[in-house]
């Protein structure tokens, strides 16, 4: 996986986007709230964080 978005927020994170203190802000309120259920990857399918080797420790993107 190289991209998820946020289904209602503009947020998209890309593997090679360099995030700032106020876009993990933004996304630390969000996910502190609704956790991982509203999030989609780069295929249209809703992202499950339980499907992952360790769901406690989520690497979303595939190393390069």
């Amino acid at each position: 996986m190289k991209k998820i978005r946020h289904h209602k927020l503009p947020i998209t994170l890309e593997s090679a986007d360099h995030l700032t203190p106020d876009m993990l802000k933004a996304i630390q309120i969000q996910m502190a709230e609704y956790s991982w259920d509203d999030w989609i990857d780069e295929d249209g399918n809703w992202f499950k964080y339980w499907s992952k080797p360790n769901p406690k420790q989520i690497e979303l993107f595939d190393e390069v």
